[in-house]
C-alpha cells in the first residue's frame, strides 16, 4: 500500500524551488489595489471640496494701512558729520576704511545740532571710529550698512542726549583699503 501512495505523488525535483501561495498572493494585491483606489478617491474628494467651499487668502489682512515714512524734503536737512579714516583687523586681513558720515536732521534743528557737531568734533570721531574698528567684517561689507548706520545713529543720539534729534545716517563713503603686504 505504501507502494501505491508514492505512486499517486508527483515527484518534485529538489533542484526547483517550491511553487509560491498563488492566492494568497492575489488576495493581498487586490486588498492592496482596493485601499489605493480608496485613498486617491478620497485625495480627489477633498481636493474638490476645498477649491469649491475654500477661498483664497486676503493678503491685506492685518496690513497697517501705508503712509509716508520720510518728511518732506523741505523739513529735513542734511549735515556732514564726519570724515576718518579707520583701521579695522576684524576681517581674514587688515583694512583701512575711509568712512564719511552725515545726519539727516529736522530743519528746526539744524543750528543746535551744528553747534553740537562743532564743539564736539573729536568725540564724535573717536566715537565713530570705535564703532568702525569695533566692527565685523561682514558689517562693514552690508550693501546698504544698515548695522554700521544703525550703531552710529544709536552713538550720536547717545552723545546728544535725545535719540529722536538724529533722523537718519548716511554714509555715502565707505571704502575698504588694504592695509599691510
Amino acid at each position: 500500500m505504501a507502494d501505491k501512495d508514492e505512486a499517486k505523488k508527483p515527484e518534485v525535483a529538489k533542484d526547483e524551488p517550491a511553487a509560491p501561495d498563488a492566492p494568497a498572493r492575489k488576495g493581498k494585491a487586490i486588498t492592496f489595489a482596493v485601499f489605493g483606489g480608496i485613498m486617491v478617491v478620497e485625495g480627489i474628494a477633498i481636493f474638490a471640496a476645498m477649491k469649491m467651499l475654500g477661498h483664497e487668502p486676503d493678503p491685506t489682512v492685518g496690513m497697517e494701512p501705508l503712509a509716508a515714512t520720510t518728511k518732506p524734503w523741505e523739513e529735513s536737512l542734511e549735515l556732514p558729520v564726519v570724515s576718518v579714516r579707520v583701521p579695522n583687523s576684524n576681517g581674514a586681513r587688515a583694512m583701512l576704511y575711509s568712512v564719511k558720515v552725515a545726519a539727516r536732521v529736522h530743519a528746526k534743528e539744524k543750528t543746535e545740532i551744528e553747534e553740537f557737531l562743532k564743539k564736539r568734533k573729536s568725540t564724535i570721531e573717536d566715537v565713530i571710529s570705535r564703532v568702525i574698528r569695533s566692527s565685523e567684517e561682514k558689517h562693514l561689507a552690508e550693501p546698504g550698512l544698515e548695522t554700521l548706520k544703525r550703531q552710529v545713529r544709536f552713538e550720536l543720539n547717545a552723545l546728544i542726549g535725545d535719540e529722536h534729534k538724529i533722523e537718519q545716517i548716511l554714509i555715502p563713503e565707505c571704502m575698504p583699503i588694504p592695509a599691510g603686504y
